[in-house]
């Protein structure tokens, strides 16, 4: 008996004494993870942060951080970075930082009507961010609707139009959207070159990789080509400078911006 007793609290003191390792060990990841993200490391900072859910499956934080680091790591991203961040939501509905980064997610994905419900609520609860874009919204017929500066962007080979398969997925997510959402919501493509070759050709090419998108989202979604404005800017708005390979690859884009209108934004 006595045997038997010493065995039961030999078993008590272990478990007591696992607890907080438990608790620690979810914090201890998300900590790594934080320090990941500080030196952009997304990838394994993801990593890190699904070891903490896996050791605390309610943590609210582990999960908003997983969210927030997979859109950082790769805008493709955004499904997976969005059913994180709802998660986050739903295990803490008053966290103002998951309503804040759910909504840039959700206007990423041209969710506009539920990007500016997070946006509100993010705010309502204190979030200088959401406040911040709530007033510099501009009230016009065609009102710019994606935030700050995060916006759909295809990028392209050197001298070509085609669309890389990569992208895919990403035109696939802003196709259903435009599909599923009211016909007020459209989208600008806006077409850029590096600065490789003539004024007069890099604006025929920017313009033709607008185009193939337009094409893409027309054929594969069925949504009408007057929802789908395009513009071409040729070389003359880079993003950084032409003069590495790198600037050239990030100037060769077409960016996607989210726009209401009440009305076909083109006369396709």
């Amino acid at each position: 008996m006595k045997k038997i007793c010493i065995c039961l609290v030999v078993v008590i003191a272990a478990f007591v004494s696992w607890q907080p390792v438990f608790a620690q060990t979810a914090t201890m990841w998300i900590e790594r993870g934080d320090t990941l993200e500080e030196r952009g490391i997304h990838i394994e900072a993801v990593k890190a942060y699904t070891k903490a859910i896996e050791y605390d499956p309610g943590c609210a934080v582990a999960y908003l951080k997983r969210g927030t680091a997979l859109f950082s790591e790769r805008k493709s991203n955004c499904t997976e970075s969005h059913a994180d961040l709802t998660a986050a939501i739903k295990l803490a509905p008053e966290n103002a930082d998951a309503y804040y980064q759910r909504g840039i997610v959700n206007y990423y994905m041209i969710n506009n009507e539920q990007g500016r419900s997070d946006m509100e609520t993010a705010a309502a609860l204190g979030h200088k961010g959401a406040m911040k874009w709530l007033a510099s919204k501009t009230e016009t017929k065609q009102a710019e609707v994606t935030p700050l500066s995060v916006k759909p962007i295809v990028y392209f080979d050197h001298d070509k139009s085609d669309i890389k398969p990569f992208y895919h997925k990403l035109l696939e997510e802003i196709g259903t959207a435009l599909t599923e959402r009211s016909s007020r919501v459209s989208i600008m493509l806006s077409g850029h070159a590096d600065s490789t070759g003539t004024k007069k050709y890099n604006n025929a090419l920017s313009l033709e990789r607008a185009t193939a998108v337009k094409e893409y989202l027309v054929k594969n979604f069925n949504i009408s080509s007057g929802r789908i404005a395009v513009t071409a800017y040729g070389e003359g708005m880079p993003v950084t400078s032409n003069s590495t390979l790198k600037g050239r690859a990030l100037n060769r884009r077409v960016e996607i911006t989210g726009i209401e209108t009440t009305n076909d934004i083109s006369g396709d």
